[in-house]
C-alpha cells in the first residue's frame, strides 16, 4: 500500500470516528454551552438536546469553539442555516461586520479575550487586557443564535452568566442585544479603568507634579488609541441594524437591540472625550515643561549679564603686559573687587529698570 492510499485510508478512518462519536452522543471539546428559552426562561442544553433544538422553532442559543474539527464538521451539516452563513461561522474572518438577509443576519464583533483570575493572582496589566482582542461570530434568525468563537472572550461569558442568573430573554433578537449589552459592559469597564488612571494623571499635573506624568500619560494614550482601533469598526458595523431595521423581528426586541447600539455609540463618544482630554493635558504638560526650560534659561542668561562685567574686568587684569596699574599696591585687590560688585548692582538695576528681571 502506497502513502497516498495510507492517508486517504487515515482521512476516511477519522471521518467515519468522528460521525461514529457524533451518532453516539459523545460530547465535542468544542461544545461550550446551549439554551433553549421557553416564555423567556432558559433550559440548558446538553449536546445531544442542542443537536435537535437547533433545527426547532423555538429559540435556542448554542454557543461553540472554532477550535474543534467535529464542530466544524456538525455546522457543515445544519441544513437550517444559509450556506453563506454556514460558511461564514467556519471561516476565520477577524473584522467587525454585519451581513442582513431576509430573514436572518450574520457577522463579527470585537471583543476583548477573557483573562482567567485567581484569588491569589495580581491584577493583569490594562495594556495586555486592551490588546488581547478576539473575534466573535455570529448568525441569528428568529429560531437560534449560534456565537463561534475561537479564544474565550468576556462578553460570551457575561451574557452565559446573565442567562443563568435567571434574565429573561423574549427570543434571539432579544438575546442577540443582551450579547451587544454584555459587550457595552465590558467596553465601559475599560473606558472606566482608563478614565480613572486619566484622572490622576490630571491631578498630578494640576498639583505641579508634570514632569513623572509624561510616561503615565503616553501610556494611557497608547490605550486609548487601542480600544478605539476595534470599537470604532463594530460601531460602524452595527449601526447598519438602526438604519435598517430587521423587518422579522418583534419590535419590542427591535428596540431593545437599537437602544444597545446607541448606548454602544455614546461609548465610542466617551472615549473620543478621553481621547481629546488626554490630548488636552499633554499640551499642558509641554507647556509647563516649556515654562521651566524657559525659566532656567532666563536665569542662566541673568547670572551670565551679572558675571560679564566681572569677567572682562578680571580678563584685563589678568594680561600678562607691563603698565598695569595696582601691581605693586596692596590694596588694588580691594579695588577691583569693588569695582566688579559695582558693575554687578549696576547690571541688576538696568535688568530690573528695563523689567527684563
Amino acid at each position: 500500500m502506497n502513502s497516498g492510499e495510507k492517508d486517504l485510508e487515515t482521512s476516511s478512518t477519522y471521518s467515519a470516528d468522528r460521525r461514529a462519536k457524533q451518532s453516539a452522543g459523545v460530547t465535542p471539546p468544542g461544545f461550550i454551552t446551549a439554551f433553549r428559552f421557553v416564555d423567556g426562561q432558559a433550559l440548558r442544553l446538553s449536546w445531544d438536546e442542542a443537536r435537535e433544538a437547533i433545527a426547532g422553532d423555538g429559540p435556542t442559543w448554542l454557543h461553540l469553539s472554532a477550535n474543534d474539527d467535529t464542530v466544524e464538521g456538525w455546522l457543515e451539516g445544519v441544513t437550517s442555516m444559509p450556506d453563506v452563513a454556514r460558511e461564514f461561522l467556519n471561516g476565520e474572518d477577524k473584522r467587525p461586520r454585519v451581513h442582513m438577509g431576509t430573514n436572518y443576519m450574520y457577522g463579527v464583533v470585537a471583543d476583548l479575550e477573557l483573562v482567567a483570575k485567581t484569588p491569589d493572582a495580581a491584577a493583569p496589566d490594562l495594556r495586555e487586557v486592551v490588546r488581547a482582542t478576539g473575534a466573535l461570530r455570529f448568525y441569528v434568525d428568529k429560531n437560534r443564535m449560534i456565537t463561534v468563537r475561537a479564544r474565550p472572550l468576556q462578553s460570551t461569558d457575561r451574557l452565559r452568566h446573565a442567562v443563568l442568573e435567571g434574565t429573561q430573554f423574549r427570543d434571539t433578537v432579544d438575546l442577540f442585544a443582551g450579547l451587544i449589552r454584555a459587550l457595552n459592559e465590558t467596553f465601559a469597564d475599560r473606558i472606566d479603568e482608563i478614565g480613572d488612571c486619566l484622572d490622576d494623571v490630571e491631578e498630578n499635573v494640576l498639583e505641579g507634579s508634570h514632569s513623572k506624568c509624561r510616561a503615565v500619560l503616553g501610556d494611557v494614550r497608547r490605550r486609548l488609541v487601542e480600544v478605539k482601533r476595534f470599537i470604532d469598526p463594530e460601531r460602524n458595523a452595527l449601526s447598519q441594524l438602526v438604519l435598517r431595521k430587521l423587518e422579522w423581528a418583534e419590535p419590542r426586541s427591535m428596540e431593545a437591540l437599537i437602544q444597545a447600539i446607541q448606548v454602544l455609540n455614546g461609548l465610542g463618544a466617551g472615549l473620543e472625550g478621553l481621547y481629546e482630554r488626554a490630548k488636552l493635558l499633554q499640551d499642558e504638560i509641554a507647556a509647563a515643561l516649556s515654562e521651566d526650560i524657559n525659566r532656567k534659561l532666563l536665569w542662566l542668561a541673568i547670572m551670565s549679564a551679572l558675571l560679564l562685567p566681572a569677567t572682562l574686568v578680571t580678563g584685563i587684569f589678568g594680561m600678562n603686559v607691563a603698565g598695569l596699574p595696582g601691581t605693586k599696591d596692596p590694596a588694588s585687590f580691594w579695588v577691583v573687587v569693588g569695582v566688579m560688585t559695582g558693575c554687578a548692582a549696576i547690571t541688576i538695576y538696568l535688568l530690573r529698570k528695563l523689567r527684563l528681571w
